[in-house]
């Protein structure tokens, strides 16, 4: 091939978001904590989903399900964590990772969402 031979290059398509919400160690790690610390069952779930509000259009949801999935749900056990996310919520969600800060000004839960178009400063309220 010379220097004079023009190449071509192809850009592979635009990949569709990761489905539900991935966990990372710490997060696991904390949800394991609370689930034996408020002695919930070990077959408690996670459910982790968007309902409409807060300031910037949706906020995020977090509670423990005892019942686990239903045929609305998608689930994703990760880290020894039983994780649920409703299809609806997973729309907006879809390759969410959930982390945990456990600083001391900073503790908490945290929500990257790759499918928010802007997010508040409480970290709990997206728009997409």
């Amino acid at each position: 091939m010379s220097a004079d031979t023009p190449t071509t290059t192809t850009s592979a398509p635009a990949t569709k978001p990761q489905r539900g919400v991935v966990l990372t160690e710490r997060a696991a790690n904390e949800i394991r904590r609370v689930i034996a610390e408020q002695k919930f069952p070990a077959t408690t779930w996670v459910r982790i989903g968007a309902k409409g509000g807060g300031c910037s259009g949706f906020t995020y949801v977090l509670d423990f399900d005892q019942n686990g999935p239903t045929e609305f749900d998608l689930a994703f056990p990760q880290h020894g964590v039983n994780v649920v996310v409703d299809k609806k919520s997973e729309f907006f969600i879809g390759g969410t990772t959930l982390d945990f800060n456990d600083g001391l000004l900073d503790r908490g839960f945290v929500f990257k969402n790759p499918q928010a178009s802007g997010t508040c400063g409480c970290g709990t309220s997206f728009s997409a």
